[in-house]
């Protein structure tokens, strides 16, 4: 045999460093294989972070009612920062003690989970870090070799990405803890009735062994077990020097939970609109008193028997603060759960028929018009508008009112003569404008009927609608979420608020005797009620300077009740609900600077007063904004002085003369006086040979410019006749009527005349036997 060479030193030294090369560059190599396996996570980071449940809170931070994640789970995203410091303590030293110090895998830890599991037969050990364990909840899978290593690259790409903090704080917030309890904040929630942040030594140690098996452990069916885990953990941390020995014995006398605690449900009505209104956050903080709509709920239960037994099934109320318009209470309905009378339906945000409700903001805008002051004078009379003739609650008409007397009795005739008068598409312009959205049909559709309820709004809406009368004027949206007022929008002035105010403060109170000023601790409330035509809803709202309540009282599927009435229903329940809510009296609302004036009027016209006029009244007006003349009644009138008939001027010469006073009332109020039989001073008759004293003529009242009138082609026009109707003076005694210049219509005032229209625009003349004439123009669609 040949023998080689001996190898000598220098060789060897090649050998060496060529086999430590080679070992570096495969180290190099399965380093570089690794960080391009784990460069990219095998899931979305998104999947480390699921849609939680939402809590929707009280404004003291109380949660109000819970909402289920998309996938049904109860689950409470929760900072680290915001748990008890035990629990992070606890799950690292029983999950994984090196977690701060290796790189997503623990390779010991592996290795003797193996050891242990080839020893036992079976599974016992799993070896896996908290990091692991994060990446199979992200991505369950079942428990094989390979789902072992996709779980460690994935877990060692979740280190490159994340720092230790975040991965222990999505671990605990996906951590299972029984069903569909999901992350500590609803363990936490549902096991202890607490935040995360307040746990105690035992519930820590507990929810640091219940994701290991949550539904063996589960300590309400499994308690005993459950109580076995958790001091087991316990005892361990005590042994290894973790906790202390009396801590440890301390917690593991605790006992477990037994039952779980039952989610709240508060104004669950409130909270759907809260968290419509807030999109997809996690948390919903709300402007809700929770103390404020206990007593809201609990005086509306105590309502619900009486009021069903006068077959009335729902009841809902509203309190808004005035200055910020944070909704404080919302009482959809009695009983959420009844399906016999719709319980689940919010009654403060159905649309309904305000009734006079709405006669308020009509006032206002009137008075901001110059139209009318509270002692201005109405009239209360028959009147037709075209088809339409407004008719007061009682049936009665009262011939002349003041503003006041004509809102505190809630008279229709006068208001509705008052829109006339300012117009119908201004005052539905105004109520949008006051977030009445529900109003969305044009002008001519409501007509004048709107300022009786012709149309709908809400409860929320319409008491959002008297907070800004009780704000000076200013309009801002009701607000259910926490955080600052939206911005304001003037509406009225705080002159006309304030003349508003005090004469709903005068409106006659169902819940106290005539001398209730008197009473202690009594809310000074301005309110109206409303009841809507064909008995269906009664409404009450009502304001103080810091409080706007609003009461709505009818059937949820629109059922009608006979004899239901704002007044009688509705009123007692608001003046309840003040009483609870301002227990120690309130003020009214009133602006801080009002440039008001009292000045002295006719006390038969309401108008500046002249040397004649024999009673003089004191008004309340807005300087430079009401419009007041010289008054129109007490005129001077020269008459014979031997037979007391009127002159006129080229008869003078021939007659001895004096001068009277002479009153001249509106032909309107004539025309009605002459109706009923009610006495009355007419002027003068002209003296034989003089002529016809001068003097207004008759108005026509009927038909209407500013109402829309629509001829159906379907229906014969002798069924869609216009009423002809004029304000004739005391002295008329014929009137004649021309419609585009032809003759239409003849008879004495008062008489019952018609015209047939057709499509187009009209020249309506009224002419009386004294040649004074007056005329409008209408359009018929």
């Amino acid at each position: 045999m040949r023998q080689g060479r001996p190898i000598t030193g220098a060789a060897t030294k090649r050998r060496l460093l060529c086999a430590a090369a080679c070992v570096v560059a495969l180290a190099l190599l399965a380093a570089g294989g690794l960080w391009l396996a784990t460069s990219r996570l095998p899931f979305p980071l998104a999947a480390l972070a699921p849609p939680g449940a939402t809590v929707v809170a009280a404004r003291n931070g109380v949660p109000l009612r819970l909402y289920l994640a998309p996938d049904e789970a109860w689950r409470f995203p929760t900072r680290l920062s915001a748990i008890a410091p035990i629990l992070p303590r606890l799950v690292i030293a029983a999950e994984d003690r090196h977690f701060h110090s290796h790189p997503g895998v623990n390779p010991l830890a592996l290795a003797r989970a193996a050891v242990s599991n080839l020893r036992a037969g079976r599974v016992v050990s799993g070896g896996s870090t908290i990091t692991m364990q994060l990446a199979r909840l992200a991505e369950p899978k079942s428990r094989t070799l390979l789902a072992k290593c996709r779980e460690a690259l994935a877990a060692l790409a979740l280190e490159r990405r994340l720092s230790k903090n975040a991965i222990l704080e999505r671990y605990l917030n996906m951590a299972p803890y029984g069903g569909n309890i999901v992350g500590i904040g609803a363990a936490s929630m549902f096991y202890c009735g607490k935040t995360p942040d307040r746990l105690s030594l035992a519930e820590a140690a507990l929810f640091a062994v219940l994701p290991r098996a949550p539904n063996a452990l589960d300590p309400l069916r499994h308690p005993r077990r459950a109580k076995a885990a958790r001091d087991a953990l316990l005892a361990g941390m005590a042994r290894r020097g973790v906790l202390t020995a009396a801590d440890a014995a301390a917690a593991m006398a605790a006992p477990v939970p037994r039952k779980l605690m039952e989610p709240p449900f508060v104004a669950p009505q409130f909270c759907d609109l809260a968290r419509e209104a807030a999109g997809s956050a996690a948390r919903v903080d709300t402007t809700l008193d929770p103390a404020l709509q206990k007593i809201a709920a609990d005086i509306l239960r105590g309502r619900k028997s009486a009021l069903a037994a006068q077959g009335i099934g729902a009841v809902a109320a509203v309190v808004l603060d005035v200055a910020s318009r944070d909704v404080l209470a919302m009482v959809g309905s009695t009983d959420f759960f009844s399906d016999a009378r719709f319980g689940q339906i919010n009654g403060a945000t159905i649309r309904r028929s305000p009734g006079s409700a709405l006669k308020p903001f009509l006032y206002a805008m009137a008075m901001d018009a110059g139209l009318v002051f509270p002692q201005s004078q109405l009239l209360d009379i028959p009147t037709a508008f075209g088809g339409y003739k407004p008719k007061n609650y009682d049936g009665l008409f009262r011939g002349r009112v003041t503003t006041e007397q004509a809102l505190t009795a809630s008279l229709n005739v006068p208001a509705v003569r008052l829109l006339n008068d300012v117009g119908t598409a201004r005052f539905l312009d105004l109520l949008r404008k006051e977030g009445l959205s529900t109003l969305d049909k044009p002008a001519s559709y409501y007509g004048l009927s709107l300022v009786l309820g012709g149309g709908e709004v809400t409860l929320l809406s319409l008491a959002d609608a008297y907070a800004d009368l009780a704000c000076g004027g200013e309009h801002r949206p009701p607000k259910l979420l926490a955080g600052p007022a939206g911005a304001a929008t003037r509406l009225y002035s705080p002159e006309a608020s304030a003349l508003v105010t005090e004469m709903l403060a005068k409106v006659e109170r169902p819940d106290l005797p005539t001398s209730w000023e008197r009473a202690l601790a009594v809310p000074a409330v301005a309110w109206k009620t409303g009841t809507s035509y064909g008995h269906r809803d009664a409404w009450a709202v009502g304001y103080s300077a810091d409080k706007v309540v609003g009461v709505w009282v009818g059937n949820m599927d629109g059922t009608p009740v006979k004899g239901i009435s704002g007044a009688v229903h509705a009123g007692p329940i608001l003046f309840e609900l003040f009483r609870a809510v301002e227990p120690h009296g309130s003020r009214l609302a009133t602006p801080l600077w009002c440039n008001i004036r009292e000045v002295e009027v006719c006390a038969e016209s309401r108008q500046l007063p002249g040397p004649d006029c024999p009673r003089r009244v004191t008004a309340r007006i807005i300087p430079g904004v009401t419009h007041l003349g010289p008054c129109p009644v007490h005129r001077r009138q020269l008459v014979d002085a031997a037979t007391g008939l009127a002159l006129s001027a080229d008869c003078l010469g021939s007659h001895e003369a004096t001068s009277v006073v002479v009153p001249r009332y509106p032909a309107e109020l004539v025309s009605y006086w002459r109706a009923v039989g009610i006495p009355f001073e007419a002027p003068p008759a002209p003296a034989p040979g003089c002529g016809a004293p001068a003097g207004p003529g008759p108005r026509v009242v009927s038909p209407s410019a500013a109402t829309p009138y629509v001829f159906r082609r379907d229906v014969p026009a002798s069924l869609q006749r216009i009423a002809l109707a004029a304000a004739a003076p005391a002295d008329s005694r014929r009137l004649s009527w021309y419609v585009d210049g032809e003759l239409a219509a003849q008879g004495p005032p008062g008489d019952r005349l018609f015209w047939e229209p057709s499509p187009g625009r009209h020249r309506v003349v009224c002419v009386d036997d004294q040649g004074r004439s007056d005329a409008v123009t209408v359009g018929v669609e």
